[in-house]
């Protein structure tokens, strides 16, 4: 249908999927480049951006060349791709995420991205580029392994003294939850960043990624919170090698057992497994080898697959009755362990783990301080902007 010269904007058609034409609504220059790659990078077409949003200008022709969209399509077509809207500002491409150095999954595989673990590493590079553009000098401390490396007892002790973990602690500690909080709140102070997801890949319990000098760590909350703890300190671990990525917590490869006997040595130095070991505690058969593991590592709060590591390494156990027992663990977790799904947290709750403790509060003050509106705060807590509000009441309400 041809529009008249003359025609006025409440003349001019409207179709299904549209809004009218307004000669005062504000318009920005988005760059075809940009958008080509956004979509690229996450396997998504034209089409697809089409079902997930509508917007005046179409899809189609924001790959064919630059166009000047409405600042509320702006708007829209930004949380599409989890991004500030002024990210889809930039005429370039998008860096397609690195998965890093050690990029395996925990079936030990090197693997294709999936559109899933493609989204998770693309959230810790938004976390690790606002953190280095708006805390700069809030970068993250590690022990300083010589380049000949220590053994990995060495490094589990320079690394528990920096965190700063007491013995006492750690038995003290309420529950798995409060144990968690715990191990958290040491790597927090240590200026790493803790983001806990239900990581959407089933080929990945944990990653952790660096950018200059800020640093994250992610762990599936698929996982329950000791294996948890394991994971962080794991991908501590690598961050302190400077091998982050896409690691295997199995004990396959060279580098993944040396980051699993650091965790495990961390988690349970010399003075708490002799509190915790009972001599004959495994002797009793396969049954009472298995109930008091499970005594063990609740009472130190850690893993069972910790546990068993410390103690294959430090001789307490053979090498055959670790494999005897690990093997056991794993016919249980295929037959049914795991996470009970009894009660849950609230919205807020899962909010806050996604992008940790830290992170939230330094992106909520930078708001109160005005180094970013509300609407790109939004975009970096991962809730709407209606709903800042009630994220900051959470936030202080847990503290």
């Amino acid at each position: 249908m041809g529009i008249s010269p003359g025609a006025e904007p409440h003349d001019l058609p409207v179709t299904a999927g549209t809004k009218p034409y307004c000669r005062t609504t504000p318009k920005v220059r988005v760059s075809a480049i940009r958008v080509s790659s956004l979509l690229a990078n996450r396997h998504m077409d034209a089409d697809a951006l089409a079902e997930r949003v509508t917007t005046v200008v179409r899809p189609h022709d924001l790959l064919a060349a630059d166009q000047d969209v409405e600042f509320d399509d702006l708007v829209k077509l930004a949380k599409v791709f989890g991004r500030p809207w002024s990210y889809l500002l930039i005429d370039q491409a998008e860096v397609y995420p690195n998965a890093g150095s050690d990029n395996r999954t925990y079936a030990n595989q090197r693997v294709s991205l999936s559109p899933e673990l493609l989204a998770e590493l693309q959230m810790a590079d938004l976390m690790l580029a606002a953190a280095a553009d708006l805390f700069p000098g809030e970068g993250y401390q590690v022990p300083r392994v010589p380049p000949e490396g220590w053994p990995a007892e060495r490094l589990a002790t320079e690394i528990r003294a920096l965190l700063g973990v007491s013995v006492d602690e750690q038995l003290e500690a309420k529950d798995e939850y409060a144990a968690l909080r715990l191990w958290v709140a040491a790597l927090n102070a240590r200026g790493v960043y803790v983001s806990q997801r239900s990581l959407k890949d089933p080929t990945v319990r944990a990653f952790s990624k660096v950018l200059d000098d800020q640093a994250v760590i992610v762990v599936s909350t698929k996982d329950d919170s000791h294996p948890r703890i394991f994971s962080a300190l794991h991908e501590y671990c690598h961050v302190t090698l400077h091998s982050t990525g896409i690691c295997d917590l199995l004990d396959h490869g060279d580098v993944e057992r040396y980051c699993n006997q650091v965790a495990a040595g961390v988690l349970l130095p010399r003075d708490l497994l002799d509190r915790l070991w009972t001599p004959g505690a495994f002797a009793g058969g396969d049954d009472a080898a298995d109930a008091a593991l499970k005594t063990m590592s609740n009472r130190a709060h850690v893993s069972q697959q910790a546990l068993l590591i410390a103690l294959r390494d430090r001789h307490i156990i053979s090498q055959d009755a670790y494999d005897a027992i690990e093997a056991r663990r794993a016919g249980r977790r295929k037959t049914g362990g795991g996470k009970s799904s009894s009660g849950g947290p609230t919205y807020y709750t899962v909010a806050i783990n996604r992008i940790g403790r830290m992170f939230a509060h330094r992106v909520v003050n930078a708001m109160t301080e005005g180094f970013v509106d509300r609407q790109d705060a939004s975009v970096l807590l991962g809730v709407g902007e209606h709903n800042v509000g009630n994220f900051v009441h959470d936030l202080v309400a847990g503290d």
